[in-house]
C-alpha cells in the first residue's frame, strides 16, 4: 500500500497545477481572481462620476480596482479634484487630429476622451480589448487593443499588458511634446491630501535608478517604478516595468508633485505621428505586493520580465 501511496504521489508530483487564474465577464466589466483573490477589474461599461459631478467625466476602457494580495485598493477611478484620472488608463494628451488639436485626457476640455469598444477573446489567463481615443468632433483618431495576462502567482499579483494603437481612419494622428501624457496610474485616494476622509500619507516612490524622491524622479527614465504608501494603516503599493522593445526605452516618467500619479510618457522626449497603417506597440508589466518594495525581487522580477518578453 505505502508503494502506490508513493508512486501515486511522484505521479501527481510531475503534473502540471491547475492555474488558479480565474476570469469571469459580467455586463459592466471583466474580473480577474488568483486563488478566488481579486486581481483586478477592467471596466468596459461607461462608469459615471460620483454624485454632484459633471457626466462629462464618464469613463469605459480603464481598470480599477487594482488590488495588493491582501486586497488593498492600490488604484482610484475619480478622484477628488482630478476626476479625469482614472486609475489604469491610456490617452494622450496634446495631438492634432483632422487639423484640430484634441486632449483625450483632459475630459473637461471638451476636446476628446477614451472608451471601451468591444471585447477580445477571454481565456484562462488572459484577455483582450479594443479601444478607442475619441475626438469629441472628428470621432475615433485611434483604435487601440489591449492583451492583459496575469501570471498564476498569489504573492506578488503579476500582470502583463501590451498595448497597440493604430489609426482608426486615414488620417494621421500628431503626439506633440508635452510633460504628461501615455500610459498612466492613479494611485490610493489614502495618498491623496486633497481626500481627506481617507488620507493616510503622500505616496512614496522608488525608480530602477534608486531614486526615492518624487521631485527628483520626475522626467527621468527608470526601467521601473515603484509606488507604495499607507493604506488603511498597512504599506502597499506596485511596480511597473518598462520593457526595453518599447518605443523611447527607458521612457520617461512625469511623476506629479502633489498628487499620487505618474505616467509612462513618450512625448516628453519629442513629437511623434502615428500613421496610417503603423502601429505603435508598448509593453509593461505591474506587479502589486503588500509592504514596502524590496528592490532585489524588483530586480529578480524585472529580468524574468525582460526573458519572458522578448520581441522576435
Amino acid at each position: 500500500m505505502r508503494s502506490i501511496i508513493a508512486l501515486a504521489t511522484m505521479l501527481l508530483g510531475l503534473l502540471p497545477l491547475a492555474s488558479q487564474v480565474r476570469i469571469t465577464e459580467t455586463d459592466e466589466a471583466v474580473h480577474v481572481f488568483v486563488a478566488d483573490k481579486p486581481v483586478l477589474t477592467y471596466n468596459t461599461d461607461t462608469v459615471q462620476p460620483p454624485e454632484g459631478v459633471e457626466r462629462l467625466y464618464e469613463r469605459s476602457g480603464f481598470i480599477h480596482p487594482l488590488y495588493s494580495p491582501s486586497g488593498k485598493v492600490l488604484t482610484d477611478a475619480f478622484p477628488i479634484g482630478h476626476v479625469h484620472q482614472h486609475a489604469i488608463f491610456n490617452a494622450w494628451t496634446r495631438t492634432t487630429f483632422k487639423h484640430e488639436v484634441v486632449d483625450f485626457w483632459n475630459q473637461h476640455g471638451g476636446t476628446g476622451t477614451v472608451k471601451h469598444s468591444k471585447l477580445g477573446s477571454v481565456k484562462d489567463n488572459s484577455f483582450e480589448a479594443e479601444l478607442q481615443q475619441v475626438s469629441l468632433k472628428q470621432g475615433p483618431a485611434l483604435k487601440e487593443e489591449w492583451e492583459i495576462k496575469v501570471k498564476d502567482s498569489r504573492d506578488p499579483f503579476i500582470i502583463d499588458l501590451e498595448i497597440e494603437q493604430e489609426c482608426a481612419t486615414e488620417n494621421e494622428v500628431y503626439l506633440h511634446p508635452y510633460h504628461y501624457g501615455g500610459f498612466a496610474f492613479r494611485g490610493s485616494g489614502h495618498w491623496s491630501p486633497e481626500d481627506e476622509a481617507r488620507y493616510e500619507g503622500s505616496m512614496k516612490v522608488l525608480t530602477g535608478e534608486g531614486v526615492s524622491s518624487i521631485e527628483d524622479s520626475n522626467h527621468t527614465r527608470p526601467k521601473w517604478i515603484a509606488v507604495y504608501g499607507k493604506i488603511e494603516q498597512a504599506q502597499a503599493g506596485f511596480v511597473v516595468m518598462d520593457h526595453p522593445s518599447n518605443f523611447r526605452y527607458p521612457q520617461s516618467i512625469r511623476v506629479h508633485p502633489r498628487m499620487p500619479y505618474f505616467v509612462f510618457s513618450p512625448v516628453i522626449d519629442g513629437s511623434f505621428i502615428i500613421k496610417p497603417r503603423f502601429t505603435y506597440q508598448a509593453n509593461y508589466r505591474i506587479i502589486t505586493f503588500d509592504g514596502e518594495p524590496d528592490v532585489e525581487r524588483i530586480e529578480a522580477w524585472y529580468k524574468d520580465f525582460v526573458r519572458g518578453n522578448a520581441k522576435k
